[in-house]
């Protein structure tokens, strides 16, 4: 796993079934099973399913 937390949780989130792919060259925009979200999401939905350490109340 990488130090960027977002590539941690690119990598976290298909090893339980999602399809995670970055919207374009924006990467604070995501695509996970076909829903838009953005990068905060991204990581606050890692959090909420235990994937990555962090709070799942980041703002």
């Amino acid at each position: 796993m990488s130090d960027d937390p977002f590539h941690e949780v690119v990598e976290a989130l298909p090893t339980i079934g999602l399809y995670v792919e970055p919207t374009g060259d924006d990467l604070s925009l995501w695509l996970v099973n076909g829903e838009e979200m953005t990068d905060t999401g991204l990581i606050k939905l890692a959090a909420l399913l235990g994937l990555v350490s962090g709070s799942a109340t980041i703002q």
